[in-house]
C-alpha cells in the first residue's frame, strides 16, 4: 500500500471530485484514477461511488478514512523522528590503507571524537582489494585510499588528492644527496611495506617490466617503525611523501633522486547506493578540512 495512494485519496475524499484532487496533487486525472483503482484492488472493497459525475465515500470508504488518516499521520511523525535523531551517537566504520591509518588520520580521529565523543568508529586496514570488498559488502561506509586513481560506477569520490612516493634513506647514508638510476639502488638493504599496500606493488610493477626485482631484507605493515628504522641508516625504503614530509622537513630523512617518478593517489570514496549518515558526513567534512587546509584545521582543533 503506497503512501502517495493514500494522499491521493484522502484529498479525493475532502474534494469529493477527482478533478480537483488532479489539481490540488499536480496530477493528471487519469493519475489519480488509477491511484485509486490501485488502492481499492489492494483492499479488495470500493472506496467511492461515482454516479452521474458525483464521488461519495462508500460505508466502507468512510471506514477506512480514519485508518489512512492515521497511517499518513504516523508516517510524517517518522520522518520527523529520524530528522531530528541526535548525531552524537551511533556507529561510523571507515576501511583505510595503513598508511593513513599510522600518519595523519589520528588528528582527524581526535578532533571527530571531541566533537561526537558517543559515535562508535571502528577502522579497518588491510590491502585495496580488501578494503574494497568491505565497502561492496556494505562492511564499511567509507574508503580512505592510497592508490592508483579509482574510476567506477559504483562509488561517489568526496576527496582526492595526488600524492609522490619516494626512495628515502637516512642522511647519513652513502647515497644521499646523489642522482641515482634506479638499478643503482637493488644491491642496496630495503625496507619496504608488505606487498599488498599499493605503492609497493606500483614499484614491483614498475621493476618487473624493466626486468628488475627488489628483495627486501624487511616487510613490514607499520610505517612509523620502518621510518624509524631507516632513520638509523639500517636501510632505505619506498614511502608517499605525506608520511615522510615531517622527517624531510626536520633533514632526519633524505629523498634519493632517481629520474623515475612514482605517484599514487589519496581517495575518500563511499558505494552510490550508501545513505550519508549524519555522522558520515561530518567525517567527510572533517577529512576534507584536513587534507584542503590543515592549517585552519588545527586552529579549529585548538578553538
Amino acid at each position: 500500500m503506497e503512501l502517495r495512494n493514500l494522499k491521493t485519496f484522502l484529498y479525493v475524499a475532502e474534494q469529493c471530485s477527482f478533478s480537483k484532487a488532479a489539481i490540488l496533487l499536480n496530477y493528471s486525472q487519469s493519475t489519480v484514477t488509477a491511484q485509486i483503482q490501485k488502492l481499492e484492488e489492494e483492499l479488495d472493497i470500493l472506496l467511492f461511488e461515482r454516479i452521474n459525475k458525483t464521488v461519495r465515500l462508500t460505508n466502507a470508504g468512510q471506514a477506512f478514512l480514519k485508518y489512512a488518516h492515521e497511517i499518513i499521520r504516523t508516517s510524517e511523525d517518522a520522518k520527523k523522528a529520524l530528522k531530528n535523531l541526535p548525531i552524537e551517537t551511533g556507529e561510523l566504520r571507515i576501511a583505510m590503507a595503513e598508511s593513513i591509518a599510522n600518519t595523519f588520520f589520528p588528528e582527524i580521529l581526535e578532533r571527530f571524537h571531541q566533537l561526537y565523543p558517543k559515535i562508535k568508529v571502528t577502522l579497518y586496514t588491510a590491502g585495496t582489494d580488501s578494503l574494497f570488498h568491505k565497502l561492496r559488502h556494505n562492511e564499511a561506509d567509507l574508503l580512505y585510499t592510497l592508490d592508483k586513481r579509482i574510476y567506477s560506477s559504483e562509488i561517489v569520490t568526496v576527496m582526492e588528492k595526488k600524492e609522490e612516493v619516494f626512495f628515502v634513506a637516512s642522511p647519513k647514508h652513502r647515497l644521499a644527496g646523489k642522482n641515482c638510476l634506479i638499478e643503482d639502488l637493488l644491491g642496496e638493504d630495503f625496507l619496504l611495506t608488505e606487498k599488498d599496500m599499493s605503492y609497493r606493488r606500483h614499484l614491483e610493477e614498475y621493476l618487473a617490466s624493466k626486468s628488475l626485482e627488489i628483495n627486501p631484507f624487511l616487510e613490514l605493515g607499520n610505517v612509523e617503525i620502518l621510518k624509524s628504522l631507516v632513520e638509523k641508516n639500517a636501510g632505505i625504503s619506498f614511502l608517499p611523501e605525506f608520511t615522510i614530509k615531517r622527517q624531510l622537513e626536520e633533514q632526519r630523512l633524505v629523498k634519493i633522486n632517481i629520474p623515475e617518478v612514482f605517484k599514487v593517489w589519496r581517495q575518500l570514496i563511499y558505494h552510490k547506493h550508501k545513505w550519508v549518515t549524519a555522522s558520515m558526513k561530518v567525517m567527510i567534512d572533517l577529512i576534507r578540512d584536513y587534507e584542503y587546509d590543515k592549517k585552519n584545521f588545527s586552529q579549529n582543533k585548538s578553538l
